[in-house]
């Protein structure tokens, strides 16, 4: 993640945009999961994940219901997400994809928006404050 100071005052201010905003993080590194993580629940919103496959991110949409999703394409054992995202999108989630890979292959509609890592905390945080609340 990284920030710079003239996005200093949007993201001190995020917390009361996010606050209660579900989150599901689908992302096989580690430390970007956990930055990720971090990041939000400083926003307010309710994190669930970091997960790092799609079996386990599976596993936690039967348990609860999340507004948006941040899914990175490539993660453990070289399985893709494409399929996630469809099930994610079908369930009217706001999914934006996180990604080191300059091109990535999406269907039209699928995703609201392609993150490129590092992720740009205030763009990130944009992204996130258009998702509908449910």
């Amino acid at each position: 993640m990284t920030s710079s100071n003239a996005t200093h005052d949007t993201l001190e201010t995020a917390r009361s945009d996010l606050g209660g905003l579900r989150v599901l993080i689908v992302e096989d590194s580690w430390q970007v999961g956990t930055a990720l993580k971090r990041l939000l629940g400083q926003w307010g919103a309710d994190v669930a994940g970091p997960v790092a496959t799609t079996a386990d991110a599976i596993r936690l949409m039967s348990e609860r219901t999340f507004e948006a999703a941040l899914v990175d394409i490539h993660l453990r054992g070289g399985e893709r997400a494409y399929g996630l995202i469809d099930q994610l999108h079908d369930q009217g989630i706001h999914v934006v994809v996180i990604t080191g890979y300059a091109d990535v292959s999406l269907e039209q509609g699928k995703v609201v928006e392609v993150l490129q890592k590092p992720i740009m905390a205030d763009l990130l945080l944009r992204t996130l404050r258009a998702a509908p609340r449910k």
